[in-house]
This record gives structure tokens, C-alpha cells and sequence, in this order.
């Protein structure tokens, strides 16, 4: 069975970088990124005089999410770094100078051998849902392969996927509903649980102003159509019993700006553009500029996170949470149910149904929005968590 897979994989990954590579390397080198094509078929190689932990993280966001644990294990051995985006690999090239960062081979098996050979890692720890079949088939025929904050495919029972997983040296999954799944696959002695790693993750908050005037802020992030009309029409109601409320709107692109500002006016309310003032002085207060909404957070009495009524499927509640605040979502947010269920169990999140319930949810945070739990303390026991299984391996 492994046989047939093997082949029938190959094949399907051949078709595709022949037909999709070349078409993928023109839009990434048009953008000024770093394709890595060499690296990717290990024809340029770095010459380490050690044998590393290897950690692989595909994307920004996952290597930012496993940077602790980069960090915990760069304090006792050495570290190679793969990434799989041509952005990742600019992130990483840039924040963490003192590990050497390589683009992963592509899936082949001769190249997943090769890399073996040439970096001769002594371990290989993969963060949330990089299951490339020859990536773990061949190298957990030569050295442990642990997963971190394990993200488990939907389709987890398919042969592909099973076949993959039980090649794991040991998991490190974030809930107990997770740890269940596995179980139909592995071991139960090669699970722990131990948390979302996201929950440390460090917030590169900026130091920015914002003068409330004493206002009580509804602050809406990452909005996507129709988002924006229905926190809109409930602000509204809102504001007949609340009068001093201001609405923050940060939509998830700021191309949307003007659709916003003609849904604002069609309300008959007055707007702000957050690159114009940052003071509250309007009824809606426009977010158009990039990289100021996880600092935003802060000032934000309630906190709702979009993509959730819209069938986006959500976006990073963490967030605002780590500020501190309860966040509202709406019922879409099938891409963070890994999320939502840890901060439903610290109470951290409202999931709301309707802009009834939306209504409701608001009203009520606007008299208490903070969080009755120790979120320090949940950090730490996540991080301690993860330090003593990967103890066991380094």
C-alpha cells in the first residue's frame, strides 16, 4: 500500500512543479521575493560544522507562532531553520540572524535523501500541518520526526494521511479532542497535550496614539463584506443608549476603505480616516492604514473579529485576547475552531448567531469586557508543557 502511494504521489507532485513552478516563481520574483529554486532542488547547499535540531515552519505566521519554542531550543543546541514561502524565508532571514534559514526541498524522495546527507540532522520537529509524505517517510527512517502544535487535516482516516501521521516519532497537539482523533492512528503514549502555541505568541504592538475623548469604543478587526453594514446598523441602536460610543472599523483590506465610507454616509453618520486624525471626534472611526490593528486592541472596550459572519471562516482571535478583552465572532469560523475552543474553555470569546444576539453580546461587554483568568499563568503552563516533551528528545 505504501508502494502505490509513494508512486502515485510522485507522479502527481512531478505534473505539478512542472506546470505550476514556473508560473509560481514569475509572480514571487515580480513581488521581489526569493524563490530559492537551488535550494529547493539542494543543488546550493550551507556548510554547517554541527549537526542541528531541523525545525520546519511553513509560513510567517507559523514561524512566528513557534518562535518560543525556536528560542528554547536554540538555548541548547544548534538550529536549522526550513520554510516553504518565499515570504517566510524573507521573515526569517531578517528576525532570526543567528540561525541558518534554507527554503525546504521540494517533495522528492531523492531530495528529501539529499538534504539528510548534506545537513545530517539529528531531529526533526515540524510545526502545525506540514505533512509532506516524503519529507516524513524518509527521514523517519534516519532520525525522530516530532510534530508541534499539530494542525489535523479534516480528511485525517484518507490512506494518505494515515500512513503519513503514524510515521511520527510523538505529537504535541493542542487539545484533548485532537489527542482523540489521533488516537484511531497512533499510540496514545506518542500524544501530549499541551495547548495552542499561538497563545504565546509575541505581539509586535507599536507604540501609537489614539485620544478615545472618553469614548466607549466598539472595535471591529479584520471585516470582510457585509461585516461592516451589519456592525453599522446594531452601532446605530447602540448609540440610542449609549450616546458617547464611537464604532472602530479595521477592515481585513484596506482597498474596501471607500465602500465602508459610502456605507457610513448611506447611515447618515460622520466618519474618520485613522491617516488623517487619531483622535475619536466622529461616529466611525476608519482604519486605512497597515499594521496598527493588533496595537489598536488595546483601546478597544469591546472587540469583535470579522471573517466570522461572512463565510471567510474567521480570523486570529488571539489577539485581542492576549490584551486582555473578550472578543464577539459570528458563527463562520470553521478556519479557527482550534482556537475558539481554547477561548471558549478561558471564557474569552462570545459566539453570536444573528445581528441580534450581536446586539446583545455588545451591549452586555460594554459593561465588562475583561477576562476573569490569569492568561500569564496559561502561557506559562503552555510553554512548560512543550519544554518537558521536547526535554525528552534534545
Amino acid at each position: 500500500m505504501v508502494y502505490l502511494i509513494r508512486i502515485f504521489y510522485n507522479l502527481i507532485l512531478f505534473f505539478a512543479v512542472i506546470l505550476f513552478v514556473p508560473v509560481w516563481y514569475f509572480l514571487n520574483a515580480k513581488k521581489g521575493y526569493k524563490v530559492g529554486l537551488l535550494e529547493r532542488f539542494v543543488l546550493r547547499t550551507k556548510k554547517l560544522d554541527y549537526q542541528p535540531v531541523w525545525i520546519h515552519c511553513a509560513s510567517t505566521g507559523e514561524i512566528n507562532t513557534a518562535l518560543p519554542i525556536i528560542e528554547y531550543i536554540k538555548s541548547k543546541e544548534k538550529v536549522l531553520l526550513t520554510v516553504f514561502s518565499p515570504r517566510a524565508y524573507n521573515f526569517a532571514v531578517n528576525n532570526l540572524k543567528d540561525i541558518p534559514v534554507m527554503f525546504l526541498p521540494f517533495d522528492f524522495g531523492f531530495l528529501i535523501k539529499r538534504f539528510l546527507k548534506v545537513y545530517n540532522p539529528k531531529l526533526l520537529i515540524i510545526e502545525e500541518a506540514e505533512f509532506w509524505f516524503n519529507l516524513i517517510y524518509h527521514t523517519s527512517k534516519k532520525i525522530p520526526v516530532i510534530s508541534i502544535n499539530t494542525k489535523l487535516p479534516k480528511n485525517i482516516n484518507s490512506i494518505y494521511y494515515r500512513e503519513t501521521l503514524k510515521r511520527f516519532s510523538f505529537f504535541i497537539v493542542r487539545t484533548h479532542e485532537d489527542k482523540q482523533l489521533l488516537k484511531s492512528i497512533v499510540k496514545e503514549d506518542k500524544i501530549a497535550v499541551c495547548g495552542n502555541l499561538k497563545l504565546l505568541s509575541k505581539i509586535n504592538l507599536k507604540q501609537i496614539k489614539l485620544d478615545k475623548k472618553d469614548k466607549k469604543v466598539i472595535l471591529a478587526g479584520s471585516t470582510h463584506h457585509p461585516e461592516e453594514e451589519i456592525l453599522i446598523k446594531v452601532f446605530k441602536q447602540i448609540k440610542e443608549i449609549y450616546p458617547n460610543t464611537c464604532l472602530i472599523i479595521a477592515p481585513r483590506h484596506i482597498e474596501r476603505v471607500n465602500d465602508i465610507i459610502h456605507i457610513v454616509k448611506n447611515y447618515n453618520l460622520s466618519y474618520s480616516l485613522r491617516s488623517k486624525t487619531d483622535t475619536l471626534d466622529s461616529d466611525v472611526y476608519i482604519v486605512d492604514t497597515l499594521g496598527e490593528l493588533s496595537s489598536l486592541y488595546k483601546y478597544g472596550d469591546v472587540i469583535f473579529v470579522g471573517g466570522t459572519f461572512s463565510k471567510v471562516g474567521g480570523h486570529n482571535i488571539f489577539e485581542p485576547i492576549l490584551t486582555g478583552k473578550k472578543v464577539i465572532i459570528g458563527k463562520n469560523y470553521f478556519k479557527i475552531k482550534d482556537l475558539v475552543l481554547q477561548a471558549q474553555k478561558m471564557g474569552a470569546v462570545v459566539v453570536v448567531e444573528d445581528q441580534n444576539q450581536l446586539k446583545n453580546a455588545i451591549l452586555d461587554l460594554l459593561k465588562d469586557s475583561e477576562l476573569n483568568v490569569d492568561i500569564e499563568q496559561i502561557k506559562t503552563d503552555i510553554y512548560n508543557c512543550y519544554k518537558k516533551e521536547l526535554e525528552k528528545w534534545i
